[in-house]
């Protein structure tokens, strides 16, 4: 006749019994843990590590569609300097899509940049798909183009093509793509835009 077991004895049967099991429950859930701390840490270090939008406050809530085609710059003869800052309407920019305006500096432009007419300095200012508005030097420095277009999401050189993706100004194809169009500090106030005259007269070229 089989020994009957006392409750110490059964209590130690499951324990050992319980030690031999594959707890699946508690392991699944650990795993999903383990997938989501994963991915947040993934996302985490894209955003990091990713490149920023360029421009300053959003001005077009959901941004403009480019896909209808290329647009063209449109020079501005508007554009006026007070109180040491030039001045571009928000609302030619928004009309237009980009434009170009000529600063006119009194500090003499460095060797290479100083052909263009009245010790100008191009400056260009469009409205990104993100719906920041972006004002940056119009030159595509190693080309020296001063020309440029918008095509689908990219920012376009006239002269080379190299593209740079209009949300980052990160170089997309081409070979300018290390520089952009410089990025400039902007203010708006009303429907002014306003950069430093200060900042346009320091500029140097990085090529």
């Amino acid at each position: 006749m089989p020994k009957k077991e006392t409750p110490t004895e059964l209590t130690k049967r499951e324990r050992f019994e319980e030690t031999g099991r594959f707890p699946v429950a508690k392991m699944v859930i650990i795993g999903l843990v383990v997938v989501v701390i994963a991915v947040g840490a993934f996302v985490g270090y894209r955003g990091f590590t990713g490149t920023p939008q360029v421009g300053g406050p959003v001005v077009d809530q959901g941004g403009p569609d480019y896909s209808d085609g290329p647009v063209a710059m449109s020079i501005l003869s508007n554009a006026t300097v007070e109180g040491g800052n030039l001045e571009i309407p928000v609302a030619e920019i928004q009309a237009k899509k980009i434009v170009g305006v000529l600063y006119h500096r009194t500090n003499p432009l460095p060797a290479g940049y100083d052909d263009i007419d009245g010790n100008g300095l191009p400056v260009l200012a469009y409205i990104a798909p993100s719906g920041r508005l972006v004002v940056a030097s119009s030159l595509c420095e190693p080309c020296h183009s001063y020309d440029f277009h918008i095509e689908g999401m990219d920012l376009v050189c006239n002269a080379c093509f190299t593209r740079w993706d209009l949300n980052t100004l990160e170089g997309k194809d081409g070979g300018c793509k290390a520089y952009p169009p410089n990025e400039l500090t902007i203010a708006v106030q009303g429907d002014t835009v306003l950069v430093s005259t200060e900042l346009l007269e320091s500029w140097v070229p990085r090529a």
